[in-house]
């Protein structure tokens, strides 16, 4: 049993009218028995002024495990007072990856 870290980065563009979600990999030097995904950093921002905000969530999943390749997911959501998505919002997520390799 060795445990291994890796980081990443998803991005998310200014959008407007949804919530987002963003997917990425990333590959350890031997096949994967177990992982888990934590955050470790983000950044949010309307792109167009100031606004009260209603709604913040960032939400991170371990999609499947392939050999050494390990699939993440990343929910981002960001909407103000209105309570729709009328404005745009970007940002990014960082995170690890802990593994348990074979």
């Amino acid at each position: 049993m060795a445990v291994q870290f890796r980081e990443g980065w998803l991005n998310f563009p200014p959008t407007t009218g949804r919530r987002q979600r963003a997917e990425t990999s990333v590959t350890f030097p031997r096949n994967v028995q177990s992982a888990q995904v934590v955050l470790k950093g983000y950044s949010v921002n309307y792109n167009n002024g100031d606004h009260h905000i209603l709604q913040l969530e960032i939400d991170l999943d371990t999609l499947r495990i392939i050999g050494p390749t390990v699939s993440i997911a990343g929910d981002f959501v960001f909407r103000d007072s209105s309570g729709f998505f009328d404005d745009p919002y970007s940002g990014w997520i960082n995170f690890v990856v802990i593994a348990d390799l074979v």
